[in-house]
């Protein structure tokens, strides 16, 4: 019983947390659908994307390979920061964790088309990054929303207080400086996992 009401408070403390997984989780559910209903139709420059590439053992195709992996979750990471500062940036929110979601969903079902070997490989080589990947996004996502709904409510009402939001806005910026560690993290696992255990598949 008390461990049943440590499990509701929590949910209800990290709802939204809850509910940026739950989004990324439906967003790869639809990649994995997408994917078995129209691989064939799928155009080539995106199968070329759901290829997973080997790392050279040299300092430039590392880099290269690094500055490659960080490129889309810094982008998203970019987007959502900016959707935060915005009254009307809540949408950017709820759509980047499907859209993270949807690109790992074609991943992982480009390489379960495969077999066993492909499922390894998706298991070893894409899950890892791509989870962490997921939870740094799903947090940014949050404090987007929240930073987002409270510029909305000072808009909305009418006599609303405006200002006051400078410590707000400060730990805003903290907290989403705090997601680039766990996302250079990510990107640094990425290009090791390949470098040290592609060759197995090959």
């Amino acid at each position: 019983m008390k461990r049943t009401n440590s499990m509701w408070r929590f949910a209800a403390g990290n709802r939204r947390l809850l509910l940026m997984m739950a989004l990324v989780l439906i967003g790869c559910v639809s990649g994995v659908a997408v994917y078995a209903s129209w691989h064939e139709q799928l155009p080539a420059g995106l199968h070329q994307l759901l290829v997973v590439t080997s790392v050279k053992a040299d300092v430039s195709d590392v880099m290269a390979q690094f500055f490659a992996s960080c490129f889309q979750p810094m982008c998203l990471w970019l987007l959502l920061f900016f959707s935060g500062l915005s009254a009307c940036g809540a949408p950017a929110s709820f759509l980047v964790p499907v859209f993270w979601g949807l690109g790992m969903g074609l991943l992982q079902a480009h390489y379960y088309a495969q077999g066993m070997v492909g499922m390894l490989l998706a298991f070893l080589l894409i899950v890892p990054h791509s989870l962490l990947k997921a939870i740094a996004l799903s947090i940014g996502s949050v404090q987007a929303l929240q930073l987002s709904l409270q510029l909305a409510g000072q808009l909305l009402p009418r006599g609303a207080h405006c200002g006051g939001l400078w410590q707000t806005f400060r730990l805003y910026c903290v907290r989403f400086l705090l997601l680039l560690p766990l996302l250079l993290a990510a990107a640094a696992l990425d290009v090791g996992l390949r470098l040290c255990l592609f060759r197995f598949f090959n």
